[in-house]
This record gives structure tokens, sequence and C-alpha cells, in this order.
């Protein structure tokens, strides 16, 4: 009997337990960015807060190595964003272009892949956008540099331009969780994590917190705070033989996708979350990490800039707070560049 007693005792506290732990996840908003996620951060105090534009685009089946398509995207999650569809550049582009545009995950469809497709033998696309973001640059480029100078080869005949018309439409963030939602199992790893996180007195998880000079950069509620990719830091660790060893890849790439005579290359290196906000950080020590600036040693390659554009000052949530991605404005930015590249390059005609 007094057995049971205790049984009975535990039970009702683990079950105490849930519900006390439920009612605490309640207070904490649903999940949005994937820094709030790995770094057990709080959406209350990260989460943006100004609304985002998007559109859905009419119903198109997803890229395929057998498919055929006008211009091919080839990129990482900031191309390939599938959790966030009508914002992702690519689907900005093929709005505003209105051509058929195939979008790959490099992370399934490696660029190797899409080359060796025989759909790509058979069609060559008018342009190959490769995108990649800073800080998996030099790791996913290494080798010797070798012949640096890319060949510009004569595009073909330009594609004529024909915008859809498709509305964007204002998205904000979910703030409150349905009444059967009592993240229990969030709440208590929260409160373990940083638990931990102030016991050892420094950063444990794979997103790190920074603190600014400016609190204008960002619409969430702590906008002085700066959260960032761990992986951001690694570049500290890169020589200058392997920053010029990466865009020498960058320009046998080139020469390689427009080998057939008919597919224009461009490639686009998206600047690390730490690299843009790094001139406003309290930290000085952060300001020159980057080396965004060396992809000029080798002008035959054929880049979009977009870090020459990415400035704080001009645009609130650049970044969104709570993620290391761009806002869908900054998708816009980006598709914008590339348009006027491809128009440049008499790849597409207005």
């Amino acid at each position: 009997m007094r057995f049971r007693r205790y049984n009975l005792l535990l039970i009702g506290l683990a079950y105490a337990a849930i519900v006390g732990f439920g009612l605490y996840g309640r207070h904490f908003e649903p999940l949005t960015g994937d820094l709030t996620r790995i770094g057990w951060f709080s959406e209350n105090e990260f989460g943006w807060t100004l609304p985002q534009q998007r559109f859905v685009p009419p119903p198109a089946p997803a890229a395929t190595l057998d498919g055929s398509y006008d211009i091919i995207a080839v990129g990482d999650s900031f191309t390939a964003e599938e959790y966030n569809p009508g914002t992702a550049w690519p689907h900005v582009l093929a709005r505003d272009i209105g051509l058929r545009v195939g979008v790959f995950d490099s992370g399934i469809d490696s660029l190797d892949r899409v080359l060796a497709s025989p759909a790509y033998r058979n069609h060559p696309p008018a342009a190959l956008i490769y995108e990649i973001v800073e800080r998996s640059f030099v790791p996913e480029h290494r080798g010797d540099a070798g012949n640096c100078a890319a060949t510009r080869a004569t595009p073909r005949p330009g594609l004529t331009i024909a915008p859809r018309d498709i509305t964007a439409r204002s998205v904000s963030r979910p703030t409150a969780r349905p009444w059967n939602d009592w993240p229990a199992s969030y709440a208590m790893n929260y409160a373990l994590q940083n638990a931990l996180r102030w016991w050892r007195g420094h950063e444990a998880t794979s997103a790190v917190r920074l603190e600014m000079t400016r609190g204008d950069f960002f619409s969430s509620r702590h906008p002085r705070s700066l959260l960032v990719y761990a992986e951001d830091f690694n570049k500290a660790n890169w020589s200058a033989a392997e920053w010029r060893a990466a865009i020498c890849d960058l320009a046998r790439l080139q020469d390689r996708v427009e080998a057939n005579g008919r597919t224009a290359f461009l490639a686009m290196i998206v600047p690390d979350k730490l690299t843009v906000y790094a001139p406003y950080l309290e930290d000085r020590r952060y300001a020159t990490l980057s080396q965004l600036a060396r992809l000029d040693e080798i002008p035959t390659v054929n880049l979009v800039r977009v870090d020459r554009i990415l400035d704080p000052r001009a645009h609130r949530d650049l970044y969104l707070p709570n993620d290391t991605h761009w806002s869908a404005a900054t998708h816009a930015m980006a598709a914008d560049m590339v348009l006027q590249a491809l128009v440049g390059r008499g790849v597409l005609r207005r």
C-alpha cells in the first residue's frame, strides 16, 4: 500500500511537471527561425515583427534533372528555400521574367549532377546561376590556384522578358499558439540549455548572440542583439591562398558551364550574416574576418556582387533577426541584381 502511494505521488508529480512546463511553453511564440531553434533562443525576443511580402507562384512541378528550363539556379538554402515558398530570389526572378526557372538544391542535386544530366546537355539553359553562402565557399572549393583566367563566352541571342502578373501578399509571423499546443518538451529543453549557457559562461550551441552598437537594424523586440551561425567565424582560419584557390575554382567552373557555347554562367556568393553586421558590433575583432573583397582579384569571373548592396542602415531586417537567411525584401534585391546581370550579358532582353 505504501509503495502504491509513492508510485501515485511520483506519477502525480510527473503530470504536474508536464502541465507546468506546458504552461511555461505556451508563453513562447512559435519557432520560425533557424537560429532561435538551434540556439534555444526565444522568438519573443528575436522574432521579426515587420510583415514580409510573399507571392504564391503558379502551380509548377518541382525542378527535375530530366526537365527543360530557360534559366537554372543551383544553390543552398538561400536559393532552394523550400520551407519559405514565394520568397527566395529564384521565385521572384521567375515572376519578373516570366520564363521557366529550374531551382535545384545543391545539397540534393549537386552542380555536377545538373551539368551531367542528359536534359541539361540536350537542352542547355540560357543561363546557370550558382549560389553558395560565404561560410561554405572555401570548404566547398578547395584546390590549387592553377589557371585563374576564365574565358568570357559570347551569349546566344537574348530571351524576351514577359513578367507575370502575380500580386505579393503580406505575411505576418505567428505569435500565438493553438489551444492544443502545449510544448512541454520544448520548455524543458529551453530551460536546460539556457541554464547551461549561464553556468558555463559561454555559448555552447551552434548559434551565437552578439551585441551591436545600434538598435535600428532589426524589427525584433531586442534589436541590439545579433544572432549568427557559429560557422560564420570559421573564415578567420582561411588563408589568402585558400581564398584565391576557391575563386580560381569558380573560374574553372565558369569555363565548364559556358563550354557549350549556349549557357552563360553567374556566381553569387552570399555574405554571412556576421559579415554584413560586423561593422556595427561592439566587439571590433569581427570587423576584418570577411575577405569578400578578394573576389575582385579575378575580374573575368561573372559575379553577382550582392555583398555590395547589403547595407543594414538602408533597410531593416536585411537578414531576419531570428534566422541566418534573408528577408523577402533582400531576396527581391538579389533577384533584381541577377536580372540586371542577365540583361547586361545579353541573356535576357526587355
